[in-house]
């Protein structure tokens, strides 16, 4: 599966490829939300361009199962099942966690401390409730540590599988939020900073089960009956990691 890098290398200019991307990082940041329509038109006129780079992106990412075909000229974000989301998370644990461990041999001290200031902004983000910040600097911050484990093959399986879980991460309102000095990140940087990859790699799994926790719930309430929805009011409470 080709990295974010790869396209860009495919070229700058190249206007199927950036609106692709555009797209793909949406939907790994959570800026779309599970059973979401997206109509073509109003999506090319949103973007400024004309039908046929978005289509092109929106089959392409319909390819990766970040989307899912709904009507005509229409995809939509898919529902995860609560199987499906078990096993993205589980191999999320393996493929995340061997880059972060990987990570903490070759991190340099400028992005520990670049990792750090996103850490900062990201609890700033909490205590604001800026979902799409929070998510936003989320993705940031997971992927600098990927892409320091030189495992470009990682890298990519890894974005494949948070284009399918990134809409899940919006049904977030910090009910649970852990304090700046305990959140999961934390042990994360503290390996990281040691150069200790089985900590780091221990770390990071427990970033993901933290989060899943509350993760699986969302997903379990987005595949309730109509009949089971009607019995209680919505709550969308959940945490990104």
């Amino acid at each position: 599966m080709p990295t974010e890098l790869d396209w860009l290398h495919v070229g700058r200019d190249n206007l199927h490829a950036r609106i692709y991307l555009l797209l793909r990082k949406a939907l790994m940041a959570g800026r779309f939300r599970p059973g979401q329509r997206l109509l073509l038109k109003p999506l090319a006129q949103e973007l400024g361009v004309s039908v046929t780079p978005v289509r092109e992106a929106l089959l392409r990412l319909a390819s990766e199962r970040g989307l899912v075909p709904h009507q005509s000229r229409t995809m939509m974000v898919p529902v995860l099942s609560v199987a499906r989301f078990r096993e993205i998370r589980d191999i999320r644990i393996e493929l995340e966690g061997r880059a972060a461990e990987a990570a903490a041999n070759n991190i340099s001290a400028g992005d520990i401390i670049a990792l750090e200031k996103m850490q900062e902004q990201l609890m700033l983000a909490r205590r604001q409730r800026d979902v799409q910040t929070v998510l936003a600097i989320n993705e940031e911050f997971h992927f600098r540590i990927y892409r320091s484990s030189d495992l470009p093959v990682v890298c990519g399986l890894i974005e494949s599988l948070w284009v399918q879980i990134g809409p899940l991460l919006t049904l977030n309102d910090f009910s649970a939020s852990p304090t700046a000095k305990d959140h999961p990140h934390r042990a994360i940087l503290a390996s990281l900073a040691a150069g200790d990859g089985a900590g780091a790699r221990r770390a990071l799994a427990n970033d993901i089960m933290w989060a899943s926790k509350y993760l699986e719930i969302a997903a379990v309430r987005l595949n309730e009956s109509p009949v089971d929805k009607e019995k209680r009011k919505p709550i969308t409470s959940y945490s990104a990691n």
